[in-house]
């Protein structure tokens, strides 16, 4: 977003996507360092998008059939694909909050760098570190950096049935 500006000590996210050339052969369709966005307009944290489908089981096959690659992030900002996937990347400056929310997902996240505290609406908190990973299956949810030091966890998005409680459906829903 305009006016984002990223201060993070992290590397660029690079992202490698392999296809098939018309033969049949491997090969390299993009190599790019990918852009951040952000949270809001005055945010220093960025995230970087790495993959989007649209679909289960995913097609993979654009190069072929349309004669290029289709990168799916341009066409899908949503931040839950409903019947596909998202690749994400979020990097969370020292005493950065998110929104509470909850996702009609299935989310895997590790824990790349630095540690973060997931809080749940029960109250309950617990810190996650480098290397540890945390299956998130559509609960209301604050992400917290309580560190003096920058954070990068990555995540893959996977749309999902919503949760019922007592006939009324958990949806997606964001607080400020």
């Amino acid at each position: 977003m305009p006016g984002s500006q990223s201060q993070t000590p992290f590397k660029p996210v690079r992202r490698v996507v392999t296809g098939h050339t018309p033969s049949g052969k491997s090969t390299v369709v993009a190599d790019t360092v990918q852009p951040p966005t952000f949270w809001s307009p005055k945010s220093i944290s960025p995230i970087y998008d790495l993959c989007h489908t649209s679909e289960a089981p995913a097609v993979i096959d654009s190069e072929i059939t349309k004669g290029e690659w289709v990168d799916e992030i341009a066409q899908n900002k949503e931040h839950v694909s409903n019947e596909g996937s998202v690749f994400r990347v979020f990097e969370f400056a020292p005493g950065t909050v998110s929104p509470a929310h909850r996702t009609v997902s299935l989310d895997y996240g590790i824990v790349a760098k630095g540690s973060m505290v997931l809080e749940l609406d029960d109250g309950e908190k617990i810190t996650l570190n480098e290397g540890d990973t945390i299956v998130q299956r559509g609960t209301m949810h604050t992400w917290r950096n309580e560190s003096t030091e920058w954070a990068r966890i990555y995540f893959v998005v996977l749309g999902a049935k919503p949760i019922e409680i007592n006939g009324e459906k958990l949806e997606q829903e964001w607080r400020k």
